[in-house]
């Protein structure tokens, strides 16, 4: 598999996945960042329906342009630092090595995710009476330069990096795992769409159930300027809500887990095998390995096309 099928599969497996779980994040979000000892939100539903009743059904897609551009991107280094790092591995088809490789990745795209998912969480978590209004991600992003500079922008990015790298080894390796118990010949490519999205969406409950409590803080971090640190904002988060505080919005976040990350794996396991199927990934292969040949190209840009096509 080359590093070229990875990035192109892992960014429409991102597309897919936002459309398919971002109104259950929007409420996931508003459970996790409100504050005080009388909450807005009682539970995953009683928000699903406060949100459509005063914002519309509008209200649940907040900030969606946001991570449907940005997790196109994220993705696509997801599945193309997962592959190159189990490409490299003694045994690529380990559970260890799609461990690794997950971790690997998910440090590697939180570069990218930590700002992108600062701006999201401040759309999502407007409403009607919010004070700061943003009009969209590309404002957000000019108004948090501009009064707090790139410091604001890229608040969380260790607490994002703290989530990712353990979530995306367990979502990895989970996957693979859950794939290889249901097929006899321990072949992936020949799982069933519902044997797919089963794994997948399984797949990334369980990278949530591990991972939860950080993401709570991650949330809660960025969404809230008035935290001085991480520490901060875990005392505040005990007291205002005691044990249960670190569990809100668990529901939501499980429930929009499972079509998301089905809709995911199942949107990169099939752009591999169409795109495997019709021969494209070897005729690629075959112009870049003819690139090189005919080309004066430097080493660092030989070195880049040669991973490409590895």
């Amino acid at each position: 598999m080359s590093a070229l099928l990875d990035l192109f599969a892992g960014s429409l497996g991102g597309a897919a996945g936002v459309l398919a779980g971002h109104p259950l994040d929007t409420v996931k979000v508003r459970l996790q960042t409100q504050s005080g000892p009388t909450p807005q939100y009682r539970g995953t539903f009683h928000c699903f329906k406060l949100i459509v009743q005063k914002e519309g059904f509008r209200g649940l897609y907040k900030g969606m342009s946001s991570p449907l551009l940005s997790l196109s991107a994220i993705n696509a280094i997801v599945f193309g630092v997962h592959g190159g790092t189990c490409r490299q591995m003694e045994d690529p088809d380990s559970i260890t090595s799609h461990f690794v490789g997950g971790c690997a990745a998910g440090m590697a795209q939180s570069v990218i995710a930590a700002p992108t998912e600062r701006i999201k969480l401040l759309l999502q978590i407007q409403d009607d009476k919010a004070h700061t209004k943003f009009n969209g991600p590309i404002d957000a992003t000019k108004q948090l330069l501009r009064t707090h500079g790139l410091k604001s922008l890229t608040r969380g990015f260790l607490a994002t990096v703290a989530r990712d790298a353990p979530a995306f080894g367990v979502y990895f390796a989970s996957y693979e795992w859950m794939a290889r118990s249901m097929c006899k010949d321990g072949e992936t490519s020949t799982l069933s769409s519902g044997q797919l999205l089963f794994a997948g969406g399984t797949a990334g409950m369980l990278s949530w159930l591990f991972n939860y409590q950080t993401d709570i803080i991650k949330s809660r971090f960025q969404a809230d300027n008035s935290y001085k640190s991480y520490m901060h904002c875990i005392k505040q988060t005990y007291l205002e809500r005691g044990y249960r505080g670190f569990f809100v919005g668990l529901n939501s976040a499980l429930i929009r887990a499972f079509p998301s990350n089905a809709a995911t794996f199942f949107t990169v396991e099939w752009t591999y095998r169409i795109l495997l199927d019709f021969n494209v990934i070897d005729n690629v292969t075959k112009e870049a390995e003819k690139i090189c040949a005919e080309s004066q190209l430097l080493p660092f840009e030989e070195l880049t096309l040669s991973y490409l096509i590895l």
